[in-house]
């Protein structure tokens, strides 16, 4: 009769590879809400809850919005460290001449993180 042994082993093994390898193909994703209509990369977002997943470059990242599994924008940003911990999540805008809003940054609840669009992010 053969022995199971090896096969119960090659699972375990599998299973360790797999929990290793699934944090690199994993997105980083929060919901967040827009307070207010604003412009990401050139496009209008309605104010509004949307998930926010995002693929890390080192530092630059892609960050997708989404509404109901729908995409609705994608623009590049920079993860960046501060040096104060958020309490929440947060959309910080900028108020344009024409009194419209940009998203600037949104800061990531729980870590002294952010991620930064547009010239702020090459300024960080």
């Amino acid at each position: 009769m053969p022995s199971k042994k090896p096969m119960g082993i090659g699972i375990i093994g599998l299973a360790l590879v797999l929990a290793v390898a699934a944090p690199a193909f994993a997105k980083n994703a929060r919901m967040v809400s827009l307070g207010h209509d604003a412009v990401l990369n050139g496009t209008h977002l309605t104010e509004g809850v949307y998930k926010v997943e995002w693929e890390s470059h080192s530092p630059e990242l892609t960050v997708t919005f989404l509404q109901q599994k729908n995409i609705v924008a994608t623009a590049e940003g920079r993860l960046v460290k501060r040096d104060v911990t958020y309490p929440a999540d947060a959309i910080v805008y900028n108020t344009n001449p024409d009194g419209s809003l940009t998203i600037r940054e949104i800061r990531l609840g729980g870590s002294k993180k952010a991620i930064v669009f547009g010239e702020a992010a090459s300024a960080s």
